[in-house]
């Protein structure tokens, strides 16, 4: 059994298991999705007890959360949320529950980009997933530093120092990118779900969804995408684990295109987006 399955089988242990039993000593910490609980991990330096709300497998626009974690949620000190659907239905119940609870906000403060297909439950809506882009998770990881050590302040040097050994494999990770996507001639990304929207604006690509405002395609908008696809030769089309891949399947077909999986959700974030850009190139490059 490779180390990544044994990551997941241990994460969704963990999440559906919570023991509900939190030292003294740590911050507890809840987020939203796997990418997160990576983040604030790496940032925490072994100072912080972090729980997922979202587990591997599961859909974070349909998920609701189990009694098992509203009550354990009581005991919480932050919860940095990141703009995925499902908090806005929820966020309210689990402040009633903890008024002492503090929410950090991940995603408004640096998003760019906005996305009628996600509610942010905010004037306006911004697409959530700014965490495709190693430049935003810059950001985040500084926002988790701080919120951190504002909590904690006897830590304050460990959260520093941790962070910045991660904001430098971030910077590695987004100059890795570069230099494997700068040359590829096709900048079209054709996505099951739009997830990839701040990674195509970091990198230079157009992120195409077959999905649209939350829903499945129509026949007529179907078509249209076959034929932009075709007329631009685009042989690969990227589906997302999570959410169904029917359309995707049916259009790859029409194309004779290859299907590939890239999984924005997955834990381990820096070993998965060096695995979705190799994915990203596969579909792109020149035959």
């Amino acid at each position: 059994m490779n180390h990544q399955k044994i990551s997941s089988l241990l994460l969704a242990a963990s999440f559906l298991f919570p023991s509900g039993v939190y030292a003294d000593d740590v911050t507890n910490v809840f987020v939203s999705i796997l990418p997160q609980q990576y983040f604030v991990q790496q940032v925490g330096n072994g100072h912080v007890d972090v729980h997922v709300m979202v587990g591997p497998g599961q859909n974070p626009a349909t998920y609701e959360p189990t009694p098992q974690q509203m009550a354990a949620l009581s005991n919480a000190d932050v919860y940095f949320r990141i703009g995925v659907p499902f908090e806005s239905a929820w966020l309210d119940k689990i402040k009633l529950n903890n008024k002492e609870l503090i929410v950090i906000d991940c995603c408004e403060a640096f998003s760019n980009i906005e996305n009628d297909e996600h509610s942010h439950k905010h004037d306006t809506i911004y697409d959530p997933h700014i965490w495709t882009s190693p430049v935003k998770v810059i950001r985040i990881s500084e926002l988790i530093e701080k919120t951190l050590s504002r909590l904690d302040p006897e830590h304050n040097a460990s959260y520093k120092s941790a962070a910045n050994l991660f904001i430098d494999k971030l910077q590695k990770l987004d100059e890795l990118i570069k230099i494997k996507t700068n040359k590829l001639r096709k900048r079209d990304l054709i996505v099951s779900h739009p997830s990839w929207s701040y990674f195509s604006e970091q990198y230079g690509f157009k992120q195409i969804s077959i999905e649209q405002q939350g829903k499945e395609i129509q026949a007529s908008s179907m078509v249209k995408l076959i034929e932009l696809a075709k007329d631009r030769d685009i042989k690969a089309v990227f589906v997302q684990p999570q959410f169904n891949d029917k359309a995707a399947k049916t259009i790859a077909n029409e194309l004779k295109a290859n299907i590939f999986v890239l999984d924005p959700l997955a834990y381990d974030y820096l070993e998965n987006m060096d695995s979705v850009v190799n994915e990203i190139v596969k579909g792109l490059a020149d035959e």
